[in-house]
């Protein structure tokens, strides 16, 4: 099978995962940064329609400032990456990407999106990003179901 290529949308949202990590101090990006730049994509003042997965995040009923603020307390502050450190991804992140990859082709799309992002969080499990979004409510059926409502 060919190989997906992410959305426009799905690569801004990773190079903003990359500022979270940098803004809280950390040396590699985690499926906490992940989801804290899925969150952030849905504050965006610039007009844009909100992302997927942003759409199904608030079908599901999930308040994202309370998320947003339980992700800032739960993660701890890191120290200050030189600048000569790449900020790469933990091994919980990339499984993230792969799941992300996998729930678009089950479901046939013909990239990845951010919807496919927040599926690959649900379904990682046992990440701080899944936690978070099992402790709301959110749980891969669910967002699964909201996915097929919203393609």
């Amino acid at each position: 099978m060919d190989a997906l290529e992410f959305s426009e949308r799905l690569r801004g949202v990773l190079s903003d995962a990359r500022e979270e990590a940098t803004r809280l101090q950390h040396e590699h990006v985690g499926t906490e940064h992940l989801l804290l730049a899925l969150l952030r994509d849905g504050e965006r003042p610039d007009g844009r329609s909100p992302s997927p997965a942003i759409v199904v995040l608030d079908l599901l009923g999930v308040d994202r400032q309370k998320m947003k603020h339980v992700i800032e307390q739960t993660v701890l502050r890191g120290r200050v990456p030189t600048e000569r450190e790449q900020v790469g991804y933990t091994s919980r992140a990339k499984a993230v990407l792969e799941l992300a990859m996998a729930e678009a082709r089950v479901l046939k799309h013909d990239h990845v999106g951010t919807e496919h992002l927040l599926l690959g969080l649900a379904r990682e499990e046992r990440g701080v990003a899944a936690q978070i979004l099992l402790d709301q409510g959110v749980t891969t059926e669910k967002v699964r179901a909201e996915v097929a409502k919203v393609r």
